[in-house]
C-alpha cells in the first residue's frame, strides 16, 4: 500500500529548508574542522612529498589549501545531505543534489579562503630592486580576479543544483522561475566576496573563515528558502503525482 504524501505549504518548505541547512552546516563543521586539521598537519605533507603541491595555490600555502579543501568537502556533503532530506519529496532524482552541493561548496570554500588571504596592502619590488609600499589601488586587479573566482564558484553551484531541480522534475522545458536559483547563488557569491574583502582585508585565517561561514549560513539559508518558495517548489509535479498514486483504486 502506498502511503499518502501530505501537501506542504510554502511556510512549511521555508522553515524545513532553513532548519536542514543550519543543522547540516553545524554537523559538517564538526567533522570539517577535524578534516581541515588533518589536511593541514598530515595530508599536505604527503602531497608535498609526492610533488603534487609545492608552493601552494594563489595566495594560499599547500597546508592551507589542503586543509580548506578537506574541510569544505565535509561541510558541503552534510549541508547537501540535510537539504536532500527536504528535497526528496519534491524531486524524482534528488540524490544528485548531494554530489552537486559537495563539489560546488568545496570550490566556494577554496575561492573564499583565497580571497580572504589576498593582501590589500604591503610592499612591491621595483625594477631597480628597491621596495615600495603598495595600497589597495595597486591590488585591485588581483582582488577583482579572486572575487571573480568566487563568483564563478557561485555560478557553478547554482547551475549544478538548478540542473538537479529541473531534471528531477522531468519537465520538458525549465520554468522561468527556476532560473532564480542561479541568479540568487551568483548574487550571494558576490555579496560574500564584498563581505570578505571588508572583513578580512588580506588577514585571513582558517579560524576566521570558519566563523565567517557560520555567520553567513543563516543568511544563505533564509534567502535560498525564500527562493524555493518563489519557484513554487512546494507545488512540485512529483508531490501531485504521489498524491494521485496514493488514492485507492476501486475494486
Amino acid at each position: 500500500m502506498m502511503q499518502k504524501q501530505r501537501a506542504l505549504s510554502a511556510v512549511g518548505l521555508w522553515w524545513r529548508w532553513v532548519l536542514a541547512t543550519l543543522v547540516g552546516a553545524v554537523i559538517g563543521n564538526i567533522f570539517g574542522i577535524s578534516a581541515c586539521l588533518a589536511g593541514v598537519h598530515y595530508l599536505s605533507d604527503r602531497l608535498i612529498a609526492l610533488s603534487i603541491c609545492h608552493t601552494g595555490f594563489g595566495s594560499l600555502t599547500c597546508a592551507v589549501s589542503t586543509g580548506i579543501v578537506c574541510g569544505s568537502i565535509f561541510v558541503g556533503a552534510f549541508v547537501g545531505l540535510m537539504q536532500y532530506v527536504v528535497l526528496r519529496r519534491f524531486l524524482k532524482a534528488p540524490a544528485w543534489w548531494i554530489l552537486a552541493s559537495t563539489f560546488g561548496w568545496t570550490w566556494i570554500g577554496f575561492a573564499a579562503t583565497s580571497l580572504a588571504y589576498t593582501a590589500q596592502f604591503g610592499f612591491v619590488m621595483n625594477t631597480d630592486g628597491s621596495f615600495a609600499e603598495s595600497n589597495i589601488i595597486d591590488r585591485i586587479p588581483l582582488l577583482v580576479t579572486n572575487s571573480l573566482w568566487l563568483a564563478l564558484a557561485g555560478i557553478l553551484l547554482g547551475v549544478l543544483q538548478w540542473l538537479v531541480i529541473w531534471n528531477g522534475k522531468k519537465t520538458k522545458s525549465p520554468d522561468r522561475r527556476s532560473f532564480l536559483w542561479i541568479a540568487v547563488n551568483v548574487v550571494l557569491a558576490l555579496f560574500m566576496a564584498i563581505a570578505i574583502m571588508a572583513i578580512f582585508r588580506g588577514r585571513g585565517s582558517l579560524y576566521g573563515i570558519l566563523l565567517f561561514f557560520l555567520g553567513f549560513t543563516p543568511f544563505y539559508a533564509t534567502i535560498t528558502a525564500a527562493t524555493l518558495v518563489k519557484m513554487h517548489l512546494h507545488k512540485s509535479p512529483k508531490l501531485v503525482e504521489d498524491k494521485m498514486l496514493s488514492i485507492p483504486l476501486a475494486d
